[in-house]
């Protein structure tokens, strides 16, 4: 199973590609484009027109590329800057309209959560008392552990973006900007501190890409370059203290020089250093170890926590198409057993009859999935139940189809049973030619196969087929059981095909031995 799991960040959307095995899962991808959201909208309380372009042109070119790794599903969460948006709603009803994506945006504590359960996979936080922080945007998140288990967790609005748009009007900033700046963050955080020292945290933990370039920045001071990899690397306060001063004695345009900082980073970066510099200090820390797992491995995580059946359902049938088509049918609560006696005749018949309606494997593979449905829209009622399966398989999320795929699953399903499909049935509206006369030849055929198990009791074993005097013999093997009821339910249910494919229908029951 490939899962996708996209934050949608105050400053950056970042995404996440990875496999999932065994309950655990390894990272196979990364994207990540710094779009800016809260820029500008943590003051106005609204997302530009431009920025929201940006942003939804970003998650389009994710969804694809996470799609082309057969990602599926694809988890999308967004933070302070949507959160906090007059128009955010806006927004994610735009990334579902334009891209079918769900966004689910949360809150900073479930946003903490998150956090922290990433952070303790990656670390050992075994016999210690970590203290993670995430500096985000528009947030920040401070989370107490103990061991594995979270004491107490806080979202502050004290995110680089919103700091640095309120606070620093100069480049470089001005010392009384810089003094706004440090007596606003400490009031507001000395809760948080002596909170924390009651605990007395034996380990700082930072995420997020401020804490990360402020690592790799602090790095390259020290050795020339940034690491390679930073999980575990340590930030010393020291270190942290000559960095910041050099950062704010310099302009943005000089910042893009030091080694480890993005240049979209420039402008944020004083405000994430004296952030930082604060934390620490507050903390009584020493040193600040980096974790490059976040808000997205956290979503996987949380996933893969909640999800067991599903995992280990992608372990056994690795089709995202089949997957959905079964998890339908289970959810519905439709007939397991006469669902696949159904598919089984089906497939039965389209094989034996190949040379007369000389369709493919595409088609094939669709006549399986309408039949392990047909009846999901027992579900909602028996009466009508073949209108509420075609009702319930255009709405109900199936993936790895596209929208004419999907229309003619829904169609072979809705005319399983009831009168036949006309050219004029609003059903067929919005196939292709080809495709609605593939639902019709389709529905001809689950038709056959449904009246084969009319008892629902998996009589028919096996069928063949022969040509006799004009018409299309089908013996059917019952291994000796009354198929009585069946070769009759399947006899009045010919109709269609012979209307199809000009042949006539004829049942026997093989003789029993």
């Amino acid at each position: 199973m490939k899962i996708a799991a996209i934050d949608i960040g105050s400053n950056s959307i970042h995404m996440v590609t990875a496999r999932v095995r065994h309950g655990d899962f390894e990272i196979l991808d990364r994207a990540k484009e710094m779009v800016g959201l809260a820029r500008g909208t943590l003051t106005s309380g609204r997302l530009s027109s431009e920025t929201m372009e940006f942003g939804l042109q970003t998650l389009g070119t994710f969804k694809r590329l996470a799609e082309r790794q057969g990602a599926d599903p694809i988890l999308a969460v967004a933070t302070s800057a949507v959160r906090e948006a007059a128009n955010g709603g806006e927004f994610v009803l735009k990334a579902w309209e334009r891209l079918g994506l769900h966004i689910d945006v949360i809150t900073g504590v479930q946003e903490a959560r998150l956090i922290f359960a990433a952070a303790r996979h990656a670390i050992d936080f075994r016999g210690q008392r970590p203290l993670v922080v995430d500096i985000g945007g528009g947030s920040i998140e401070i989370i107490q552990g103990e061991g594995n288990k979270i004491r107490w967790q806080k979202s502050l609005k004290l995110g680089v973006v919103r700091l640095t748009e309120r606070f620093f009007k100069s480049d470089p900033p001005k010392a009384g900007e810089i003094a706004g700046f440090k007596a606003y963050v400490r009031e507001k955080l000395e809760p948080m501190f002596d909170r924390a020292r009651r605990i007395r945290p034996t380990m700082m933990v930072g995420t997020s890409g401020t804490l990360l370039t402020l690592t790799a920045m602090a790095a390259a001071m020290r050795d020339g370059q940034p690491p390679h990899k930073l999980h575990n690397y340590v930030l010393e306060r020291k270190a942290l203290a000559e960095l910041t001063a050099q950062i704010l004695q310099s302009r943005a345009r000089e910042r893009v020089r030091i080694p480890g900082l993005e240049r979209r980073r420039a402008d944020l970066i004083a405000a994430g250093a004296l952030l930082a510099a604060i934390l620490l200090e507050g903390f009584r820390g020493e040193e600040m170890r980096a974790c490059e797992w976040a808000l997205r491995e956290g979503i996987l995580l949380d996933f893969i926590d909640h999800h067991h059946r599903d995992v280990r359902a992608a372990e056994h049938v690795p089709s995202i198409r089949r997957r959905s088509v079964l998890s339908m049918a289970s959810r519905f609560q439709a007939e397991p057993g006469h669902g696949q006696q159904v598919a089984r005749l089906a497939l039965c018949l389209f094989d034996a009859t190949r040379s007369i309606h000389k369709l493919g494997a595409d088609a094939r593979e669709l006549l399986e999935y309408a039949a392990l449905l047909h009846d999901v829209g027992l579900y909602v009622s028996h009466s009508g139940h073949h209108r509420h399966s075609h009702y319930l398989i255009t709405q109900g999320e199936l993936r790895g189809f596209d929208p004419q795929e999907l229309q003619v699953i829904a169609v072979v399903a809705r005319f399983h049973k009831g009168a036949p499909p006309k050219t004029s049935s609003p059903e067929l509206a919005g196939l292709t030619p080809d495709n609605r006369k593939l639902a019709v030849a389709l529905s001809a055929l689950l038709r056959v196969a449904d009246g084969l198990d009319r008892t629902h009791h998996g009589i028919v074993r096996t069928l063949r087929t022969a040509r006799s005097n004009g018409r299309l013999e089908i013996l059917v093997d019952s291994a000796g059981r009354d198929a009585e009821l069946e070769l009759w339910a399947a006899q009045r249910k010919s109709e269609l095909w012979e209307k199809c494919f000009g042949l006539g229908l004829y049942f026997r029951a093989k003789a029993s031995n």
